[in-house]
């Protein structure tokens, strides 16, 4: 592992919180690449550089420093991993003074950078996910030399699997990486099942579960499971989140499965929505239909009244209660004279009867695209 000058800067950054002093971090040549004192980085550091060759703790006193160049007084440390030295980290100071902090600073700096080695291994692992699962999805051959390739990451292709899609709402201003982490720290501790569910970034604020059918999984325990997810990210993180389920298990190929999840998902148009590919009607024919002619159908049936809430609201109640007058009244809690009286409104300002058939089906349909139905 190499100790580059992102890794050192966080060593000096989580470490000068802890300890008030003076610090530096030093790579395999003795040049500092970190600091607390800014005109040092960049300049080279004798001492470190002869902790690197000996791999062994150095004190430099005050009477030491002008033999050696580019030093201070304090200590200076061997820095390793994997048994190997990779860089130096020293405290100014004294050293009777500072040697007290001298263990607990290498232990802590050899800490932090077995966690990053860690992050950064998960990371990889992550990304090697992600661009399988992108390969997959868009494969039009699958190989045994693909399959072979899939067993190497843990992917059992010939194993039943769902594709979920999941889609992040939230007005605050949520650093990616953050969210990225929250979301995937939820799935690990909600969907272990034996490392057989696979969750990758899929766009902004969108991410892509894979998950096993193999044991029988129902339509109503997996919605508990994702309202759950659901709710919680409202509650804690006060965003919300929308799934679309595909209906198909992909086995050998996934594309068509994808397909489903991701047109739930469009059809889920509010956040916090579960929709499942299996019960969408008219959005799998709309999902076809290109943004223009939908642009074109609402302004044809719906135009005049489109900046009219009162009418739209009365046109989505009324079809809503099937064409109730009684019923659309009372959701309305108006007289059903006045219901009359817009219903009529309506149809002299589009053409178009919401009483009949013809002009129910239109309105409906337009209204549905608007998201009003």
């Amino acid at each position: 592992m190499q100790l580059l000058p992102e890794l050192a800067n966080k060593i000096i950054h989580e470490v000068s919180v802890i300890l008030n002093e003076h610090l530096i971090v030093a790579d395999e040549s003795g040049t500092i690449v970190a600091s607390t004192d800014a005109d040092r980085i960049g300049n080279f550091h004798e001492g470190a550089r002869n902790v690197v060759r000996k791999g062994e703790k150095l004190y430099i006193t005050p009477e030491r420093v002008k033999d050696l160049k580019g030093v201070k007084a304090g200590i200076n440390l061997p820095i390793k991993f994997d048994h190997t030295v990779i860089g130096v980290i020293g405290i100014t100071g004294d050293p009777r003074e500072v040697e007290p902090y001298a263990d607990l600073l290498r232990k802590m700096t050899e800490l932090i950078i077995q966690e990053s080695y860690h992050l950064e291994q998960r990371e990889w692992e992550q990304r090697g996910l992600e661009a399988f699962f992108y390969e997959w999805i868009f494969a039009n051959e699958v190989d045994e030399d693909f399959i072979h390739r899939g067993q190497m990451l843990g992917i059992s292709i010939g194993t039943p699997y769902l594709c979920i899609l999941l889609q992040v709402h939230t007005d605050k201003e949520i650093p990616e990486p953050q969210m990225e982490s929250n979301v995937m720290n939820w799935f690990q501790s909600q969907f272990p099942n034996g490392g057989a569910d696979f969750l990758i970034r899929w766009g902004k604020k969108r991410f892509l579960l894979i998950k096993n059918k193999s044991s029988e999984v129902g339509k109503e325990f997996l919605t508990y499971q994702l309202d759950r997810w659901r709710r919680y990210f409202l509650n804690h993180y006060h965003c919300n989140l929308s799934f679309g389920v595909s209906k198909s298990v992909a086995k050998l190929y996934i594309n068509q499965v994808y397909l489903e999840a991701e047109k739930a998902l469009q059809a889920a148009r509010g956040a916090g929505e579960i929709l499942f590919y299996e019960d969408l009607l008219l959005d799998i024919v709309l999902a076809e239909v290109c943004e223009k002619t939908k642009e074109e159908f609402v302004n044809r049936t719906l135009q005049s009244i489109l900046h009219n809430e009162e009418l739209l609201d009365t046109l989505s109640a009324y079809l809503l209660q099937k064409q109730s007058i009684k019923e659309t009244s009372k959701s309305l809690h108006i007289h059903a004279n006045t219901l009359h009286y817009r219903l009529k409104q309506i149809t002299e300002l589009t053409g178009l009867d919401p009483k009949n058939t013809e002009g129910a089906t239109l309105f409906y349909v337009a209204l549905h695209i608007i998201g009003n139905i």
